[in-house]
């Protein structure tokens, strides 16, 4: 009677670890799969973008953020002096180092633009690097990013060393309205191309293609087969032994 009693937990604990990891694969298999749709989205949102005529820059600005998300636009105008934030834990081709963030007025638009230059190396002690903007007019190739500009992170604030004010975990667009006072456009815009001002341009919008994704999610949906018929003829082969 306790065999018998043994068996049954023991088969119950295998049955349910083998529901977990199926589970769990279908999970991956799913975020995947959902996560090549939203690439495949983006791709064709730019696209479109670069389709579309751009014969009024102001009024395409205004349009909902969300759809201006991945749009490429060419802008002229001047820096804001004595505006520039440094992007903190920034690791580009094995150095770590800060983007460059700052505010461009751009000619015939009604607010700032919110511009990453792109990368620039830490100093070897770790301080913030000295920066100087250019004074003259000048011509800055920009995509837009609208969505998910926080990104992940464990900081409560965007600055959080009352030491260097200048330096940011994350950004945060009200921020930026808060201790400018300036007119900002609701997106983040990020310096494209090979012609760096002062960092680095790195910026992708999409950096996986959804095949790729589509890949991974083909993957864990056969690993989940795999475990479940695995498990399957495991516990078979246990009752037929009994």
């Amino acid at each position: 009677m306790q065999e018998v009693s043994r068996y049954k937990l023991s088969s119950i604990l295998a049955t349910l670890a083998v529901i977990l990891i199926v589970t769990v694969c279908l999970l991956l298999a799913r975020w995947q799969w959902l996560r090549g749709e939203n690439k495949e989205s983006l791709l064709k949102q730019e696209q479109a973008h670069l389709a579309a005529p751009r014969s009024d820059l102001r009024k395409f600005l205004v349009t909902s953020p969300d759809l201006l998300h991945s749009a490429k636009i060419k802008v002229v105008g001047h820096f804001v002096q004595g505006n520039i934030w440094f992007l903190d834990n920034k690791v580009i081709e094995g150095q770590t180092g800060y983007d460059v963030v700052t505010l461009f007025d751009a000619n015939n638009l009604n607010g700032m633009l919110l511009v990453n230059l792109g990368f620039v190396a830490a100093p070897a002690s770790r301080t913030l690097p000295l920066l100087n903007l250019p004074d003259e007019q000048i011509e800055l190739n920009l995509q837009i990013k609208s969505k998910d500009i926080q990104g992940f992170t464990l900081a409560s604030q965007p600055a959080m060393d009352i030491n260097q004010p200048n330096l940011l975990q994350y950004i945060d667009l009200s921020y930026f309205l808060n201790i400018t006072g300036l007119s900002i456009y609701p997106f983040l815009t990020y310096q494209v191309g090979t012609q760096a001002v002062v960092g680095q341009p790195h910026y992708q919008a999409v950096v996986m293609s959804p095949q790729k994704h589509q890949a991974y999610a083909l993957q864990w949906l056969l690993i989940g087969i795999s475990a479940a018929a695995i498990g399957y003829f495991m516990l078979k082969k246990k009752e037929e032994t009994q």
